[in-house]
């Protein structure tokens, strides 16, 4: 029961408010509240927990697998604003649209974030990091409209979880940090859950381009 005491504590302190414990299942995000998503009872000692599923209108696509990647996003990154934001808001993304998607580089990103590959669909950011052991994922702070998250589940026998990914929106205004929490050593144990990347994005009304980082 260590790493959901973990959890639940780190959920006491304010930041986080809606918890999936089942790996591979998209976080829900409803308007007005934090997000998580938790892979923690992919650990071989965690205690199995359910999750219950906030109901969403348009429910977060699916993760898009890396064997599905096309010669349209294979090439070179292109900068973040190498094409201009569209002025009016656009529908999430579909998974065949995300196949197609650019590469596209943040404008800056530490040694944590260096396995991690971002994609722009329109105004849609999505962060994809393969081989991350991804414990749990949360939204500190900032807009919640079009966050989704996803796990990958397990790729086989007693494997933690490996694998997960955001995506949100990128219109003028907004600002976000989003956390990606891995297991390791403490307190708790093997499973501890642990802060393992910091994804900024903000773009302010008086900038011409967004800033997204991840650290």
């Amino acid at each position: 029961m260590r790493p959901r005491v973990a959890l639940l504590a780190w959920m006491a302190a304010g930041v986080a408010g809606v918890v999936a414990t089942a790996p591979g299942v998209p976080g829900a995000q409803p308007k007005g509240a934090p997000q998580a998503a938790s892979a923690a009872s992919a650990a071989p000692a965690a205690a199995a927990t359910s999750a219950a599923a906030p109901t969403s209108a348009a429910a977060p696509t699916p993760a898009v697998s890396a064997t599905s990647t096309t010669a349209a996003n294979a090439g070179e990154e292109r900068p973040l604003d190498a094409e201009p934001f569209p002025a009016e808001p656009s529908r999430q993304p579909t998974a065949a649209e995300w196949k197609t998607a650019p590469r596209v580089r943040l404008s800056r990103t530490g040694p944590a974030a260096a396995g991690c590959r971002a994609y722009r669909m329109r105004e849609w950011l999505r962060i994809r990091c393969p081989e991350l052991t991804v414990s749990a994922i949360s939204l500190l702070g900032g807009k919640t409209e079009g966050v989704a998250f996803w796990i990958d589940p397990p790729r086989g026998g007693s494997e933690l979880a490996r694998g997960g990914e955001v995506m949100f929106p990128i219109r003028r205004g907004d600002r976000r940090v989003i956390q990606i929490l891995t297991f390791g050593p403490g307190y708790d144990g093997p499973f501890t859950l642990l802060p393992a990347i910091v994804v900024q994005e903000q773009w302010l009304d008086d900038e011409p381009a967004p800033t997204v980082t991840a650290f």
